[in-house]
C-alpha cells in the first residue's frame, strides 16, 4: 500500500514539478527572445544616431497590457474580417479573427508590476504546498497517519492551493476591470477567456475533506483507546 502512496505522490509532484518548468522555461524563453529583439534594435538604433534612455525596455514592459476579446455579433456577420495575417509559405493574406492580444499603449500604468506581485504570490503558495505535500508523504511512510501534524499538513495544503486559485482571479478580474476602464473597441466586446483551473478548487476542498476525514479517524482511535 505505501509503494502504491508513494507512486500516486511521486507522480503528483513530478505534475507540478512539469507544470512550473514548463511555466518558468516559457518565460525565460520568452525573455530571451525579447531581450534580444531589444539588443537588436538598440544596436541598429545607435547605428542611425538614435540615443534611447536605458530604461526604455522597461517603460515598454511596464506599457504592455494583455487583452481578451470577441467580435461583436453584427461583426461576426461580415464577410470580410478587419483583421489578416500574411502566411509566409503560400504568400496569402489569411483573414484572422483575434482573440487575444499584447497592447502597447502610449501611457504606462502599474498593471504589471501588480500582475507581477501576486504572481509571486501565487509561487510562495505552490512552495507552500510541496513543502506540506512531501512532509505529508514522509509522515505516512512513518505510519503517523492519525495524528494532529497530518491535520494540519492537508490543511495547509488545501488552503495553499485554495490561495492560488483566488489570486488567479484576482489577476483575472484585475486585468479585465483594467481593460474596460482603459479601452472600448469598434469591433470587438473585451472578454474574460482564460478563466482559472477549477480544478484547483476541487483539489483544495478535497484536501480540506482528506483533512477533517483524519481528523475524525484520529477521534475515532483515540475514544476506543480509552474504551479499552
Amino acid at each position: 500500500m505505501k509503494k502504491r502512496f508513494n507512486l500516486y505522490g511521486g507522480l503528483l509532484i513530478a505534475a507540478i514539478v512539469f507544470s512550473i518548468g514548463l511555466s518558468t522555461f516559457e518565460t525565460v524563453y520568452y525573455m530571451y527572445q525579447g531581450g534580444k529583439a531589444g539588443i537588436e534594435t538598440a544596436r541598429n538604433e545607435r547605428k542611425a544616431g538614435v540615443q534611447n534612455s536605458p530604461l526604455k525596455n522597461i517603460e515598454r514592459i511596464r506599457r504592455m497590457t494583455p487583452v481578451e476579446m470577441m467580435p461583436k455579433m453584427s461583426y461576426l456577420m461580415e464577410t470580410a474580417p478587419a483583421d489578416s495575417i500574411v502566411n509566409m509559405k503560400t504568400g496569402e493574406k489569411v483573414p484572422m479573427m483575434t482573440v487575444a492580444g499584447i497592447l502597447m499603449p502610449e501611457k504606462s500604468s502599474n498593471r504589471m508590476m501588480v500582475l507581477q506581485a501576486t504572481g509571486s504570490l501565487e509561487t510562495l503558495f505552490i512552495i507552500v504546498f510541496l513543502v506540506a505535500f512531501i512532509k505529508l508523504v514522509i509522515a505516512v511512510n512513518k505510519g503517523r497517519i492519525f495524528e494532529k501534524r497530518t491535520e494540519t499538513l492537508l490543511s495547509w495544503g488545501g488552503w495553499s492551493v485554495l490561495g492560488i486559485y483566488v489570486l488567479d482571479w484576482v489577476n483575472t478580474l484585475y486585468n479585465y476591470l483594467m481593460n474596460v476602464h482603459e479601452f472600448e473597441f469598434e469591433l470587438y466586446d473585451l472578454r474574460i477567456m482564460q478563466k482559472p483551473d477549477v480544478a484547483l478548487l476541487y483539489a483544495a476542498f478535497g484536501m480540506l475533506l482528506v483533512g477533517q476525514i483524519f481528523k475524525i479517524g484520529r477521534q475515532m482511535k483515540e475514544e476506543q483507546e480509552l474504551t479499552i
